[in-house]
């Protein structure tokens, strides 16, 4: 799940110790000092070797979380993790990190768009140094999972969870106004709200004003959101999401909210708040949303309560039929400091390979409502079991195996990525609560203010 409406990164930690260079076409990173992975240099330690796992998980996630560093803990003698659940999300957690100079963690996890701050930081190893001497094959590893991390031609972060937007919806609901399947496409999804609204959904649709939605319809449309290939040709140095599609997807958005066959929620707020958009459903005033996948966790521990659901959930609605990039991943992945010493490398990394086993993916995608990041996490009887009873659970999965790995669709790569995602939200926020915004000239703003948040990071550097 996205973290978001954060402020941009501290820049301060970074400028004394990033070095990029460019050679050809390719964005190269000047690589952090890495110490070994091999996990040789745990069979010969003395004693057990103590490292420090920072998260952000929260409510049943961390229930999971906790229990998957218990069993590895119980499993082997040579590593003892402390698990430090960091309670800001994804964001605090990184800056923290950054504040600590990359010392206050061994391993930690947060945000798949994190990359190229990591990069830039050389606070953490690209995790790919860990592969050979650890032994350990991505071979089975979702390819646009493995591209959305791949900068300066190396794997930085190990991707963990992933999770991608969906459609929600009531069966009821759409029994109701008599519409026999989900919206395949941006216009069915405006028709279908409005005989929502007809049958007695006083909302007709929720629309969360997440940024998130914008960069996923631009994927799978397979178009870019920032310059430079999404900044994996070169450096991202400019926006290019303001384009005439997105233009006509943000009017269309609008002219649903105008019409009163939707409402805007707001993409912020903590705890349950962050799903006011949800529970506009609950309450009979909206027969469908868009929402993280990532959500089906905790959607799953509220419907008991609520016998006028029955929930159903479909693809993101595409903005043409000839849309076919399907969508790239959101959730986190796994990094290690480049401050360890070779043995906590080794026990980081080992302790890295343990959580992304297959079994142990499994029960934590089970868990919490994310997809497998594996073939073989898919393959396992826990997964099968989930997707034959709930076959809902797979509609993300197939989302992020639709349209293959290249730069389009393995995302951006923006150094400062919040600072560039709080000027979309904003022009969101603009256009959904005040319909007479010109979306153009909102669209523009976002622009111009992402693309200098953009110049003054890299200058910075």
């Amino acid at each position: 799940m996205k973290k978001l409406l954060t402020p941009a990164l501290s820049l301060a930690l970074l400028t004394s110790s990033v070095a990029i260079v460019g050679t050809g076409s390719t964005v190269v990173a000047s690589a952090a000092t890495s110490a070994s992975c091999d996990a040789s240099a745990l069979k010969s330690a003395k004693s057990p070797v103590h490292i420090t796992y920072w998260e952000s998980t929260a409510g049943a996630n961390l229930t999971a979380m906790k229990a998957l560093v218990a069993a590895y803990n119980k499993s082997q003698k040579k590593v003892v993790v402390s698990d430090v659940n960091q309670t800001g999300g994804y964001v605090d957690t990184w800056n923290a990190y950054t504040l600590s100079g990359g010392t206050g963690a061994n391993v930690f996890i947060d945000d798949v768009t994190n990359t190229q701050a990591h990069v830039d930081s050389k606070l953490t190893i690209p995790i790919q140094d860990c592969f050979t001497p650890a032994k350990f094959s991505t071979k089975t590893y979702l390819p646009k999972a493995l591209a959305q991390q791949k900068l300066g031609g190396k794997v930085q972060a190990l991707p963990y969870s992933a999770s991608t937007p969906v459609l929600y919806y009531n069966k009821q609901a759409f029994a109701k106004a008599g519409i026999a399947k989900p919206p395949a496409t941006i216009d069915e999804m405006t028709a279908d709200a409005h005989k929502l609204t007809q049958s007695g959904y006083s909302d007709g649709m929720s629309i969360k004003n997440d940024p998130w939605w914008l960069e996923l319809w631009s994927t799978m449309g397979k178009a870019y959101y920032v310059n430079n290939q999404n900044g994996r040709t070169g450096r991202a140095t400019a926006t290019a999401f303001d384009t005439p599609r997105n233009r006509s997807l943000l009017n269309k958005l609008q002219d649903m909210v105008a019409h009163s066959d939707a409402k805007s929620y707001s993409a912020t707020g903590s705890g349950l708040a962050a799903f006011n958009n949800l529970f506009a459903m609950s309450t009979d005033k909206s027969g469908m949303t868009i929402d993280t996948s990532a959500a089906l966790g905790t959607i799953a521990g509220y419907l008991p309560l609520f016998k006028n659901i029955t929930i159903g959930v479909a693809p993101l609605p595409k903005l043409t039929t000839a849309d076919n990039g399907g969508l790239e991943p959101g959730g986190n992945a796994l990094s290690i400091s480049s401050k360890n010493s070779a043995l906590e490398n080794a026990a980081a990394f080992d302790f890295v390979k343990f959580l992304s086993a297959a079994k142990n993916l499994a029960s934590w995608d089970v868990s919490t409502g994310y997809v497998p990041i594996t073939t073989d996490a898919a393959k396992d009887a826990a997964i099968v079991k989930l997707w034959k009873t709930k076959p809902y659970y797979k509609v993300s999965y197939d989302q992020i195996n639709t349209g293959g790995a290249s730069n389009a669709t393995a995302g951006p790569a923006i150094g400062n990525y919040y600072a560039v995602n709080t000027q979309v939200a904003n022009a969101l926020n603009q256009i959904l609560t005040n319909t007479s915004t010109d979306v153009a000239t909102a669209l523009g703003n976002a622009r111009d203010n992402a693309n200098s948040a953009i110049s003054s990071y890299n200058s910075s550097l």
